[in-house]
């Protein structure tokens, strides 16, 4: 058989070049179905579209706009992961979700359950206290919120010195305490409670706290929140040059 023409070679590398068009196509489409067929087979779940703490309801998840609807595939769908607001019913927070995660029925209990020792993890505990409706930010804090606690003792304690400071930080309100400390200057006075999740540690300072001195809770920001190393404020500082930042 003699060589092939000038033309000839032409035209078979044009024919192979289009089998070879052909095929890629054939391999893409191919690929784009089975994509196409997982997503059809994937799932609707909810995520959340802000952070969840713990303690919140299922009726301020629904009004509040906490979460949407998002189709993802099967393979990407949690344990447990919920496809509609209304399981969540009589239902509240006992873990936190964070934003872009699903919903999964794990994080989620019935009102009994919240606080109950099943529920802490590790070094959690619970810290019942108690206070007027002024020193626990009664009518303002809720559950899920965060807070910090100043204090003033005496130091050292056979002294005569004040000294004041915000002794702990970032604390987890469990249960928030019941009362308005808007309806008068009477109800500061009111004795209320609060349950705030700790460490032993942070239960031992605010305990001796508590018994030895006075204090108040700080009500932290909502996301961002800051924390610098302040120093202690005497009665000496506190006129020398303190400019309240």
């Amino acid at each position: 058989m003699g060589r092939l023409s000038y033309n000839s070679r032409k035209i078979v590398i044009a024919v192979t070049l289009a089998i070879c068009a052909v095929a890629l196509m054939v391999i893409y489409g191919a690929q784009a179905s089975a994509n196409g067929a997982k997503t059809a087979s994937g799932k609707t779940v909810l995520v959340a579209t802000h952070d969840i703490p713990l303690g919140t309801s299922a009726s301020e998840i629904a009004g509040g706009g906490w979460v949407r609807t998002t189709r993802l595939p099967a393979g990407s769908v949690a344990a447990g992961a919920l496809t509609s607001v209304t399981q969540l019913v009589h239902l509240v927070a006992l873990q936190p979700t964070y934003v872009g995660e699903q919903i999964t029925s794990r994080r989620f209990g019935r009102l009994q359950q919240q606080g109950l020792p099943s529920e802490l993890g590790g070094s959690a505990r619970i810290f019942e206290l108690s206070g007027t409706t002024t020193q626990l930010l009664a009518g303002t804090l809720q559950r899920g919120n965060r807070v910090d606690v100043v204090g003033s003792i005496t130091f050292p304690e056979s002294g005569q010195t004040h000294v004041a400071a915000v002794v702990l930080h970032n604390l987890l309100v469990v249960k928030a305490p019941v009362g308005n400390s808007s309806s008068g200057v009477s109800s500061g006075q009111n004795a209320v409670s609060a349950q705030l999740q700790l460490t032993p540690l942070q239960a031992q300072r605010l305990f001796w706290l508590t018994k030895n001195g006075d204090w108040s809770l700080l009500l932290r920001p909502s996301a961002g929140a800051s924390d610098r190393v302040l120093q202690p404020v005497t009665a000496a500082n506190l006129v020398a040059g303190a400019n309240g930042r």
